[in-house]
């Protein structure tokens, strides 16, 4: 028996030994080879909030670590944490990450790299920062005269956007520009960097430079109104998380009191900013992501200086000319800015330079893990709903994912039947894995009834009416989508163009339709910057459209402008037989009803659907709704029917016939 053992036991010794050896063998060769299967890296990335540049950026840094051969859930394990805006949740998120075993920690954001820089002081794990605007001054230990003094696992890369441009642009603008307002966040030190290159720049310039703090984003309106109340002449924006996150509340304060906006971060080129003026930060992205794919493939981190990326990133400049409409002040965008811009916003939609470098997205063409069941809910059929389901089909084909391989889908149309509009839900909730809403009530009805399955909605106009959550950002963590309000400020000129002397619009309205609602609120502001006023009759069923079109009519309006909604949609006939008969020229926003309305400037359906596909296809990939930021999108296509003008009496403008994609009865 004792010599049965010791055989045993040399015979596991000699497996012991063998197995030790193929291991290392193993070892080398995976190390050599960084796309190898046997050995996938781990990273975990932290972005302080969603924003367009951080968003930006880490699309960037994907790309970029993808080109080098690390694929993002192939040959690349990618955990993505968020810390909303929250500095103490940001801290808490790095302790787990300094202690989570990960290969490399990418952080997007000053206020991110210090919260993992803090918790790493003894290098537990290797650590690299992005889209920072000055490194050497966030207090975590590097220095600008040694960009080499840093920690052996801790290098990254700064970005500081040109301030000085910035300024310059907005007085080459403005002339008599004398006071900016920056509102800011003083526990941000990336923001003090920022507000202190303002105070210089300004001072050389003879500016003013009011200042206003804001501790969180429900303080940033206070802020904004308190520097508009001091005389502030513009806002500007520079490189606070804060005031960023806090944006589209910064421009609707500003417009109300005819003020521009103007930033350093670039981000959708037509959310009511002037201009913007910074680096790409996909590019910024970019360079750190190349940077990362270095580490990963064993790069020394003590021999990487730390440096600023402006010098091979190209500038970025954004100009949108309609926000210079309804200004107190004689603001102007001149002809050589317009011709320097990447991007120009005007009334017939949005610009990109000619030969401008897009973003190369790597797209992912993996089959899923699982086979997804898509149910379509829809409240009618018209023709911008079915161009919207096809762009959705689009977006989930050009994001990689293959109909009938890795999705089935089923239509569920309640044909215009509000009633029937629930019991398509809760088919959906029987045999689905994810919901794709089309319009407001079949959103509202998906979100009564589900709630765990992921819901993605489009063609729809105000989802923050509707419901969904108080912001793009915080949002029910099952619901995320795309959303498209109609081009209300676009058309008000051209309507002034067929009719000078017109002072009153009418629209129909449903009241129990919530977005038609909030339009009709949009309606009535963009009608009264433009001198018009807005009657706007009720209606509850098709058969009181009728009788409201009637009604609007004999009120004397100049012209009907019909705002979207689906009982209006399935009831325009009646609208547009009715006001033929009156001679009164329709203004509409909706693709089917082009061939009855004078002009209409309607969104592009179609865009709306297909990056809502891209987004469901995002969610089928793995992503949580709750950290993908509804998105609201603003193309349009301009259609001039020329017959229906001159059965009124009309004749098209030469401008309007120059910025349309259609025109009808040429």
């Amino acid at each position: 028996m004792p010599n049965v053992i010791k055989r045993l036991g040399l015979g596991l010794l000699l497996i012991a030994i063998a197995s030790g050896i193929l291991l290392l063998a193993d070892r080398g060769q995976r190390a050599a080879t960084p796309g190898a299967a046997a050995k996938i890296p781990r990273i975990a990335i932290l972005q302080h909030a969603n924003t367009p540049v951080l968003d930006d950026s880490i699309r960037g840094t994907l790309d970029a670590l993808a080109e080098r051969g690390y694929r993002k859930g192939d040959t690349l394990t990618v955990e993505s944490f968020n810390a909303q805006g929250d500095m103490a949740m940001g801290v808490t998120i790095a302790k787990q990450l300094t202690s989570g075993g990960y290969d490399l920690v990418v952080t997007s954001s000053t206020p991110s790299m210090q919260a993992v820089a803090n918790s790493n002081r003894d290098g537990q794990v290797r650590h690299l920062f992005t889209t920072v605007a000055d490194p050497f001054e966030s207090g975590v230990g590097l220095d600008r005269a040694d960009p080499l003094k840093h920690a052996a696992t801790f290098v990254g890369q700064g970005s500081f956007p040109p301030v000085d441009k910035a300024f310059a642009t907005a007085k080459q603008m403005l002339p008599s520009l004398q006071r900016l307002g920056v509102a800011w966040n003083p526990s941000e030190s990336n923001s003090l960097v920022f507000v202190k290159k303002g105070r210089a720049i300004a001072a050389d310039m003879g500016l003013t430079l009011l200042e206003a703090n804001a501790d969180n984003t429900a303080a940033v309106g206070d802020a904004i109104n308190s520097l508009i109340a001091r005389g502030a002449q513009a806002i500007w924006v520079g490189g606070d998380n804060t005031v960023i996150a806090g944006i589209n509340s910064v421009i609707a304060i500003a417009k109300r009191s005819g003020i521009p906006v103007f930033t350093v971060l670039p981000g959708a080129p037509d959310r009511g900013t002037l201009f913007d003026a910074g680096p790409n930060f996909y590019e910024v992205g970019r360079q750190g992501g190349l940077l990362a794919a270095d580490i990963l493939e064993g790069a020394d981190i003590r021999t990487i200086s730390v440096k600023d990326v402006l010098d091979i990133v190209p500038p970025f400049l954004s100009v949108n000319t309609l926000a210079a409409k309804g200004l107190k002040d004689p603001w102007r965008v001149p002809a050589d800015l317009l011709t320097a811009a990447d991007v120009v916003v005007d009334d017939t939609g949005i610009h990109k330079k000619a030969g401008a470098a897009a973003p190369v997205k790597v797209v992912d063409t993996r089959p899923l893990s699982k086979k997804w069941h898509l149910s379509f809910v829809q409240l009618n059929n018209v023709v911008d709903v079915e161009d919207a389901e096809a762009g959705v089909r689009e977006g989930l084909k050009s994001s990689g994912l293959v109909d009938g391989r890795d999705y089935d889908v089923k239509v569920r149309n309640a044909q215009g039947d509000m009633a029937t509009v629930s019991g398509l839900v809760d088919a959906s909730m029987a045999d689905s894995d994810l919901l794709v809403t089309f319009s407001t009530p079949t959103l509202q009805a998906a979100m009564q009834r589900v709630k765990q399955l992921p819901i993605v909605f489009n063609y729809l106009a105000n989802p923050i009416a509707a419901g969904v959550g108080p912001s793009d950002t915080d949002h029910r963590p099952n619901v995320t989508g795309i959303y498209l309000m109609a081009a209300y400020a676009q058309m008000m000129p051209m309507i002034h163009s067929y009719l000078p002397k017109a002072r009153v619009l009418g629209t129909i309205y449903v009241p129990a339709e919530v977005n038609m609602v909030s339009q009709k609120a949009a309606l009535e502001t963009a009608a009264a910057q433009a001198g018009f006023t807005v009657k706007a009759v009720p209606a509850n069923t098709s058969a009181e459209v009728s009788d409201a079109t009637l009604a609007l009519l004999s009120s004397h309006v100049d012209a009907i402008c019909q705002i979207s909604g689906n009982l209006t949609a399935s009831a325009f006939p009646s609208i547009a037989q009715a006001a033929s008969r009156a001679k009164v020229p329709i203004f509409a926003f909706q693709t089917a009803q082009a061939e009855a309305s004078v002009l209409t400037i309607a969104r592009d359906y179609s865009e709306s659907g297909r990056e809502a596909g891209k987004v469901a296809a995002r969610v089928m990939r793995g992503e949580s709704p709750s950290a993908i930021p509804l998105a609201g999108l603003s193309s349009v296509k301009v259609i001039v029917n020329e017959k229906a003008a001159a059965a009124v009496g009309l004749t098209t403008p030469a401008s309007v016939r120059a910025a349309a994609q259609k025109v009808i009865g040429r």
